[in-house]
């Protein structure tokens, strides 16, 4: 085994429990209910790949997806009464997919920025370097954020950004479910105060920039340990008193691509142009694909409905992902859209649909 690596195993005591993301919330499973501050996401949460209990780098057995069965099941019946209004038949198996595949790939955005960190770390450590828990320190700061929702810290949390902006650019997989996701309200309203950073997806969906500076800004949120590495909240307060929270709310993105501007240097190597001219950041750059293929990231249920559950979303058993999705497409695509659109099952997409990347 490499040197710096063999602390990367498989651990023989149990887990710690994992830090709660919505304390607020009471009851099953196991005496806790985990899951993200927001309701759509309310029945998800990820748990890193590392432990954060050790001062070497040692493989949480529980890392993964997790899904608490009986949230979903609660969350998908509210979505269901809405598409019953609408008319969509079978809308109890609907609203279940479409809230799962939601979940499930936003979490699955976390495991690629869980992926790059990990990686930045053990790089480190190899390199004779220290470990710091980049990605522990950053949940714990998150975690306090999403608790209290104090404006505008919370409004700093870009990896909520990131992972829904993430699902609707990528038109290959789920982007074309987009405004089943808004009609449903997986995805929010674009700058939703009620729901803070996962509403700031909009300007980093639809703008390559905005997506970049979200990014960089999650790489300098780990890499310095602030929440705020850029300086911005002073100047959002200012911006708070002025023109009030809603206009606070609406300039983080422009603020943080406002920061992340390309240098009047000519030496500057934090923006590289591609043929067109287009600049790509270079300094921080943006998350691929995680280390795992979406379909090998482990998934844990929980809950009374968990045995239902989890036998519906199992690859070995069902139509899971593939069959599941094509429906979804096939009613809210055809329905929602007029004319022409991008069929991600037909022959002739770029390397056919698939969920994995």
């Amino acid at each position: 085994m490499v040197a710096g690596y063999q602390h990367l195993v498989q651990p023989t005591e149990p887990a710690i429990e994992v830090t709660l993301r919505r304390p607020r919330h009471t009851g099953p499973p196991e005496g806790s209910d985990l899951g993200e501050v927001d309701d759509a996401l309310g029945a998800f949460w990820y748990r890193d790949l590392l432990r954060p209990d050790s001062s070497v780098p040692l493989l949480d057995p529980d890392w993964g997806i997790h899904v608490n069965a009986d949230r979903l099941v609660e969350w998908s019946a509210v979505v269901a009464t809405m598409m019953d209004a609408d008319g969509v038949p079978n809308s109890p198996d609907m609203a279940l997919d479409l809230c799962f595949i939601f979940g499930f790939d936003h979490e699955y955005r976390h495991h690629a920025v869980d992926s790059e960190v990990t990686m930045h770390q053990l790089r480190s450590i190899q390199q004779g370097g220290e470990a710091p828990q980049l990605r522990h320190s950053h949940r714990e700061r998150s975690d306090s954020a999403a608790t209290s929702q104090k404006q505008p810290e919370w409004w700093l949390l870009s990896e909520e950004t990131y992972a829904n902006a993430a699902i609707i650019r990528d038109q290959i997989r789920l982007g074309g479910l987009k405004e089943a996701f808004l009609r449903y309200g997986l995805l929010p309203q674009p700058l939703d105060l009620a729901r803070g950073p996962y509403s700031l997806w909009e300007a980093a969906a639809m703008d390559e920039q905005c997506f970049q500076a979200a990014c960089a800004h999650v790489w300098m949120q780990h890499l310095s340990g602030e929440l705020d590495p850029l300086g911005l909240i002073p100047r959002l307060d200012e911006i708070l008193k002025d023109g009030g929270a809603e206009s606070a709310h609406a300039v983080v993105l422009e603020k943080m691509l406002e920061a992340l501007q390309v240098s009047e240097v000519e030496e500057d190597l934090s923006w590289l142009a591609d043929r067109q001219g287009v600049l790509k950041m270079v300094a921080f750059g943006g998350f691929r694909d995680g280390l795992l293929r979406r379909l090998q990231v482990p998934v844990h249920f929980h809950g009374a409905n968990n045995k239902e559950v989890s036998e519906r979303y199992d690859t070995d058993n069902g139509d899971w992902p593939y069959g599941t999705i094509e429906r979804l497409y096939t009613h809210f695509r055809t329905t929602e859209l007029s004319g022409e659109w991008d069929d991600p099952f037909s022959d002739d997409d770029d390397g056919g649909f698939e969920l994995t990347p």
